[in-house]
């Protein structure tokens, strides 16, 4: 697998385990009583941490080739 293809296929895993945690986080919403919202805020924002780190990396990574 050449290297393009595995970012695409890492970001597209990455896009899949978002709309995961976006029906989990429905759930939580709908169901309050399993998390409450601070833990639901350190979620996203462990999620969305991730996801700026992987644009950085990626970003470098093109602009040092």
């Amino acid at each position: 697998m050449d290297r393009g293809r595995a970012i695409y296929r890492f970001a597209e895993l990455y896009v899949a385990t978002l709309v995961v945690a976006a029906l989990l986080t429905a759930g939580w919403l709908v169901l309050p009583n399993i998390a409450g919202a601070p833990e639901l805020a350190g979620v996203w924002f462990a999620v969305g941490g991730f996801g700026v780190l992987v644009l950085f990396t990626i970003g470098v990574g093109y602009l040092t080739r």
